[in-house]
């Protein structure tokens, strides 16, 4: 008993000791975030704020209440993380004490987990519900339930999210837990639904009955005791997405991905003429279109244009469309800081070519972006004001066409180096 006690506070001494690591590795780096990107941080939460306060004082008729709460929370209450600060070399290491690392670092961390996602989904509900009371879509529905409770059965769904999705990654097929998590997500989306706009208390019945039936379907596939390679996987792509975000302000060290095959998007790399000098232009544009900067940059462009559908207000759009070229472009300059060593070691491209090729690919990715933002959030305006979204996209133009490659293209101090 005291030699597995020992064990036991020995792995959460090394859990904390990873956390405090991986916290000092960051957190320097956010003072340099605030000097580049505060201003504009500042600037989106003021819109956010004043376009939430305008949206109260002056509900518009039409607005999809239904469609966006029922979207935002369902989004809320499906977004489960786990961080373990696993590494891969834990399968060897620790592997022997699998049973006392779940006992004692993981089932706690999903409690927390757990606690977090209802804490979370409480705040989402609270900012949606004044929405909720005042749209003529839903205040009927709205006045026929008591809100403490729908608050309530948001908290129990977010909790009951992050033990699901605790029992979906262990899971031992990767096809089951991805179907698994398509499952939990129309879940999600009817339980919401079912809260907001159905009479309360069968939606809340109904709500009990899904919850009770997804855990036994999680249940019937082979499953591992502790799902090493999962629980590994996601703490790499969440230590990568946390450099990615600092790296759009700051050089940070960068950690190694794993390429996607994207066929859909792929094969536009190969339209490129195979000459040597399109070489470093075809080695970014495939590095863009299978790395993870692409899937940030695909789903935030996705993000955007949905907004501005759904918001159908000028000024909304406005705003929509900027911040979405602003750091959709800024997700773009992480080409810039990739390099191919060993792709130069074996076949001869000249190093001068480099950051033009990097430049060139971004501005590609970043003007069809920009095109797409501006046809979503433009053609949903109404009124539309040809001046004023004219100037927009030649803006949106400028930022992702000019400015964004000559910051890529640009030599520093490792240009120099090579």
């Amino acid at each position: 008993m005291s030699e597995g006690r020992r064990s036991r506070s020995e792995l959460l001494a090394l859990r904390a000791g990873r956390a405090a690591a991986f916290r000092n590795e960051i957190v320097p780096y956010f003072r340099y975030v605030l000097q580049s990107g505060g201003l504009a941080f500042a600037a989106l939460a003021i819109a956010i704020v004043s376009g939430y306060v305008r949206l109260l004082s002056d509900m518009p008729a039409d607005w999809p209440a239904a469609a966006v709460g029922v979207a935002a929370l369902t989004l809320a209450a499906f977004y489960t993380p786990l961080r373990t600060y696993l590494l891969p070399s834990d399968t060897v290491f620790l592997l022997p004490l699998e049973r006392d690392l779940l006992d004692a670092v993981i089932r706690p961390q999903v409690r927390k987990a757990a606690v977090a996602s209802g804490l979370r989904m409480l705040a989402a509900f609270a900012a949606f519900a004044p929405l909720y009371v005042r749209a003529p879509e839903t205040a009927a529905a709205a006045d026929a339930r008591p809100l403490w409770g729908a608050g309530l059965a948001f908290v129990l769904l977010g909790a009951w999210n992050a033990w699901t999705a605790w029992e979906e990654r262990r899971v031992a097929a990767v096809f089951l837990r991805r179907l698994l998590r398509l499952i939990r997500l129309a879940a999600n989306a009817a339980i919401a639904a079912a809260l907001l706009l159905k009479p309360f208390w069968p939606a809340a019945a109904f709500a009990a009955l899904g919850a009770a039936l997804l855990p036994v379907l999680v249940r019937l596939p082979k499953r591992h005791k502790l799902p090493w390679n999962a629980l590994i996987a996601e703490e790499g792509a969440a230590r990568r997405r946390w450099m990615r975000f600092l790296g759009w302000f700051v050089e940070v060290r960068t950690e190694a991905s794993r390429p996607a095959k994207r066929p859909w998007a792929a094969w536009t790399a190969d339209m490129l003429p195979r000459r040597s000098e399109y070489a470093w232009r075809y080695l970014y544009a495939k590095t863009l279109l299978r790395g993870e900067t692409f899937g940030a940059f695909w789903r935030w462009n996705v993000l955007m244009a949905a907004i501005a559908l759904f918001a159908s207000r000028p000024i909304v759009d406005l705003i929509v469309f900027a911040v979405g070229v602003a750091a959709g472009g800024l997700q773009l300059t992480e080409l810039g800081r990739v390099r191919f060593a060993e792709h130069a070691a074996t076949v001869p491209l000249p190093a001068d070519k480099r950051r033009t090729g990097a430049a060139s690919v971004a501005r590609a990715a970043g003007v069809v972006s920009c095109v797409w933002l501006w046809l979503a959030s433009a053609l949903a305006a109404r009124p539309f004001s040809f001046g004023m979204w004219a100037v927009a996209l030649a803006a949106g133009l400028l930022w992702t066409g000019w400015l964004l490659p000559r910051r890529i293209a640009r030599p520093d101090a490792e240009d120099d180096e090579d």
